[in-house]
C-alpha cells in the first residue's frame, strides 16, 4: 500500500513539473513574441521616418499664413503601398514627433495597438477616430499616440508641461495630400481621461466656450497656455494631441494648436 502511494506521489510531482515547465515555456515564448513585435513595430515607425518624410523646411516659419504654395515632403504613395489608411503626416519641429497618422473606419481601437503597416504592435500608431473627418475640418480633430518609455510616438508631449520645452517648440505641422495645415499651439496640460468628442459638442456655442474657460483655468504645475492664441468658437480649427499624463495614467496630457495656416499643395 505504501509503494502504491509513493508510485502516486511521484506521477502527481512529475505532472506537476511537466505542467511548470509547459507554463514556463510558454511563458519564455510569449516574451520572445513580446520583444519581437516590439522590436519590430518601433524599427517601423523609425524606417517610415525616412521613407515617408521626404524634404524638410518646406513651411515658411515667419510667416506660413501669408506662403502661397507647399511642396509636400511627403513620399504618400510609398506609404500607401506599406498601408492605404494611412491619410496624413504629423511633425512637432524640434521633437521626435514626425510619424504617419492613420485611421480605420469602424474599429477605433485598431491602430491603439497595431503600427503603421497593420501588423500588431503594443506601442500603437498616431490615430483618429470616426468621430473626425479626415480632412481636419472639424471644429476640434483630435489625434492619440501611447506615452512610450522609449521616448517615441506622443511621450514627449508630456515635456510640454516644461514652460521651456512650451515655449521653444510653438508649432505644429500637419501634411496631406494636397496641402499642408500649420497649427499655433496654445495650450499643453493635464486633463480628466474624458473623451473630447464624446463628451463634448464643439458646434454648440455654450458648450464650446465653457470648455476652453474650464480650459484656460487649470491650476496645475504642468499647465502651459498662450491665452491669446484661444480658439473663438466659429471661426477656429483646433487640433488636439492626446497621450497618457506622465505622472498620473488615469489622466491624458493634451498639447492644443489652432490652425493658422491652410497652404495648397505646389501645382
Amino acid at each position: 500500500m505504501t509503494e502504491n502511494n509513493e508510485r502516486k506521489r511521484q506521477t502527481a510531482i512529475r505532472t506537476i513539473l511537466i505542467l511548470v515547465l509547459i507554463l514556463a515555456l510558454l511563458a519564455i515564448g510569449w516574451c520572445v513574441w513580446y520583444l519581437i513585435q516590439y522590436y519590430k513595430g518601433a524599427q517601423l515607425g523609425s524606417d517610415l521616418q525616412t521613407i515617408g518624410l521626404v524634404a524638410a523646411d518646406v513651411i515658411d516659419e515667419e510667416a506660413p499664413e501669408e506662403q502661397e504654395y507647399v511642396e509636400i515632403p511627403v513620399d504618400f504613395d510609398a506609404l500607401w503601398a506599406i498601408n492605404p489608411d494611412i491619410y496624413a503626416w504629423i511633425e512637432v519641429p524640434g521633437t521626435v514627433i514626425s510619424y504617419p497618422i492613420l485611421h480605420r473606419g469602424g474599429d477605433d481601437p485598431f491602430y491603439s495597438h497595431h503600427s503603421s503597416d497593420g501588423a500588431y504592435y503594443s506601442g500603437g500608431s498616431v490615430y483618429s477616430e470616426d468621430y473626425n473627418s479626415e480632412d481636419f475640418t472639424d471644429p476640434m480633430t483630435v489625434l492619440y499616440g501611447h506615452n512610450l518609455r522609449n521616448g517615441t510616438m506622443f511621450a514627449q508631449l508630456n515635456d510640454f508641461a516644461d514652460v521651456t520645452v512650451f515655449t521653444e517648440h510653438p508649432r505644429i505641422y500637419v501634411y496631406l495630400p494636397d496641402r499642408a495645415l500649420v497649427y499655433d499651439i496654445f495650450c499643453a496640460a493635464p486633463h480628466s481621461n474624458e473623451h473630447l468628442l464624446a463628451n463634448h459638442d464643439f458646434t454648440d456655442r455654450e458648450d464650446f466656450e465653457t470648455f476652453y474657460s474650464d480650459l484656460a483655468a487649470t491650476r496645475n504645475m504642468g499647465a502651459n497656455f498662450r491665452i491669446p492664441l484661444f480658439p473663438t468658437f466659429g471661426s477656429d480649427r483646433v487640433l488636439t494631441l492626446s497621450t497618457c499624463y506622465r505622472p498620473n495614467n488615469q489622466m491624458r496630457f493634451l498639447v492644443m494648436g489652432r490652425l493658422v495656416a491652410d497652404i495648397p499643395a505646389k501645382p
